[in-house]
């Protein structure tokens, strides 16, 4: 009997009940239950009696061999398993070489909420026996205790873990954690339940809960208290606009909907994106301290009133985007991990403050000569709320960075929601890197510890690349710059247009302070195009272009595709012109490789799939609407 390999991962209970322990030898293990599962088969087929046995158990494994197999009897039966009244944790087929097969289902009693006695599993077999001719037997989930769990900390040993009432190897996924492989190790041998109600994104999306079930191998003996609510660290956290679109309430994640998008350039603070990691900290501004140091510099505390009253105040316009802004279109090629965002994970505001080159140069002594001489390569910010990420110095002390220490939002004092009373705002750079909430900012000679600057969280992977092992994750370049983006906003997908000409509009905007120079659309899969007008934004400084920019279009509608589908394309070109580049690399390939200027330089591509990567980020390609013209 060839039994699946997920099969073999998960079911390792059957090593366990032969010698009390797990027995990592798979080919022992396949043999021995093919042998023993069609020697059993054969002697109980003859008397044509379903051989049954169980346990008393939290959770029991029917496991159903039948004689031949057949499309559909899979869901066939875990319908009759729903009306014999058990809950279904999982459900698991492997076929023989033949017609046999076997099918498996973790299941339990709704009413005891534990395995099946004997007399249940006699009325599960009865009404399994009238889909198929077959035995069935049932066998409990081995059950371990938190000091089984505790010896199992090393890849050498197995890495356990447990959460709720049961016991997962996690060793093959600490490497692809998102969070990074630190984070998770500090779960090791340990219930997972404390962190995941900090982490809360873990259970807000179903994705996480039925990997971790897919490692699970057995049940915990003496599983923790229930979670006590009112202890929810989120339960503090302000109140939110209900326009937003959710992803996540605890830590909140929430986008800008397209419908709020385009009626104001800079965005009301209300419906701004939200992009947390942890709850929101609560935090008494008149006791608020922020801490300048490291190399290079004189360490200096100032209060909110010092950065009010000690240096000139300074507003930038900046939009702000989530390095997996537009997520969901790559999922729809193959499943990233990460928050599936559509295009609104970006918002714009004024926000006004403290350049942070005067504080580090005229407050904490970081001159460029201490730059130098102290070789300082990064400014590390550091949140109340454990956030840490950095930025290269040069872009810190550029006198063109315009990176901002910001207390003020669109005219108003800076939101709790989005960093009160003190956040760092880098124009042109990817959203994390815009701490909130800032304590302590450190000039280094490295960049900051964590996964959101040193992990998996926000670095970009080759589209074949689909597990880390063997991947030195550090010396992959964090991102910093985002490239060139644009998206329709309306039509909305799906809709309805019955004039003649379609009007179109949306934003454009690229990382670096580029600003867009042109917006080209296209109805016949870009074989023509004809160009946008700009809106606002399309007057920002040179090189200092760090907000959003607003584009229009009333597009003919072809004789040739009147009464029919069509699909609307944009893309957007900066002022590097990088999304011409890529054409041009075509052109020169064949002749020698590409310059370093130009493998540099952001390109907006036609399509996703050569975008796609495991962490979902940095999808730029050209945006698609599929609209329906109605012809009277």
């Amino acid at each position: 009997m060839a039994i699946s390999r997920r099969l073999v991962q998960r079911f390792q209970w059957s090593a366990s009940l032969r010698d009390s322990r797990i027995v990592l030898d798979r080919t022992w293990l396949c043999l021995s239950a093919a042998a023993l599962a069609w020697s059993d088969y054969e002697s109980r087929r003859r008397s044509r009696q379903s051989f049954c046995e169980t346990e008393p158990g939290r959770s029991s494994i029917i496991k159903f061999r039948v004689d031949n197999d057949r499309p559909g009897l899979l869901s066939e039966a875990t319908e009759v398993l729903k009306k014999q009244h058990l809950n279904i944790k999982d459900a698991r087929i492997s076929t023989a070489d033949d017609s046999r097969a076997e099918h498996v289902y973790i299941v339990q009693d709704k009413l005891s909420g534990a395995g099946l006695s004997e007399d249940r599993l006699a009325q599960v077999r009865e009404a399994l026996r009238q889909l198929a001719a077959g035995d069935c037997r049932a066998e409990p989930w081995p059950r371990y205790c938190s000091a089984d769990v505790a010896k199992h900390t090393t890849p050498e040993q197995g890495i356990w873990v447990s959460y709720k009432d049961g016991v997962y190897d996690i060793t093959k996924f600490v490497a692809n954690h998102p969070g990074g492989t630190d984070k998770i190790m500090l779960a090791a041998g340990k219930a997972i339940d404390p962190f995941w109600r900090i982490y809360q994104q873990h259970t807000g999306r179903g994705n996480a809960l039925e990997l971790l079930e897919s490692m699970r191998i057995g049940d915990l003996s003496d599983p923790p208290q229930a979670d006590d609510r009112s202890s929810c660290p989120f339960s503090t956290d302000p109140e939110r606009h209900p326009g937003l679109i959710f992803h996540n309430n605890k830590p909140c994640n929430a986008e800008l909907p397209a419908e709020l998008m385009l009626d104001a350039w800079l965005t009301p603070n209300p419906v701004w994106f939200i992009r947390h990691h942890h709850p929101v900290p609560i935090m008494d501004h008149d006791q608020y301290r922020l801490v300048v140091d490291g190399v290079g510099t004189k360490s200096v505390t100032l209060s909110l009133e010092d950065l009010k009253s000690r240096f000139l105040k300074r507003e930038v316009v900046a939009t702000l985007q989530c390095g997996g802004n537009r997520r969901s279109e790559l999922d729809q090629i193959e499943k990233t991990s990460g928050i599936p965002w559509g295009f609104g994970a970006m918002s714009t505001a004024k926000w006004g403050g403290v350049y942070l080159r005067e504080v580090l140069q005229h407050c904490a002594g970081l001159s460029h000569e201490n730059v130098e001489a102290f070789e300082v390569k990064h400014i590390i910010f550091k949140g109340l709320d454990s956030m840490e990420a950095s930025i290269p110095v040069q872009k810190a002390l550029s006198p063109y960075g315009d990176v901002l220490l910001a207390y003020e939002m669109n005219g108003e004092s800076l939101p709790k929601e989005h960093g009160a009373p003190v956040r760092i705002i880098v124009p042109g750079v990817v959203g994390v890197r815009n701490v909130k909430w800032v304590g302590k900012i450190t000039a280094s000679q490295e960049e900051a510890q964590g996964p959101w600057q040193r992990g998996i969280a926000y670095k970009g992977f080759s589209p074949n690349v689909k597990e880390l092992t063997g991947i030195d994750i550090e010396k992959i370049p964090s991102m910093q710059d985002l490239p060139v983006q644009s998206a329709i906003v309306f039509p909305k997908a799906g809709s309805t247009v019955e004039l003649d000409d379609i009007e179109v509009k949306g934003f454009a905007w690229s990382g670096g302070g580029r600003g867009i120079v042109r917006v080209d659309l296209s109805l016949d899969d870009g074989k023509t195009w004809i160009t946008a007008d700009l809106q606002d934004g399309k007057d920002q400084a040179y090189n200092r272009a760090w907000a959003w920019t607003f584009w229009e279009a009333s597009v003919p509608v072809p004789d040739s595709l009147k009464g029919k589908d069509i699909t609307i394309l944009c893309r957007a070109v900066d002022s590097a012109y990088s999304s011409l580049a890529a054409k041009v690399r075509v052109q020169v390939v064949a002749e020698r490789p590409p310059c370093p200027s130009m493998s540099q330089r952001g390109t907006q591509p036609e399509r996703p799939e050569p975008l796609w990567n495991l962490r979902g980020l940095n999808c730029n390609c050209w945006h698609r609407v599929s609209i329906r013209h109605q012809d009277d």
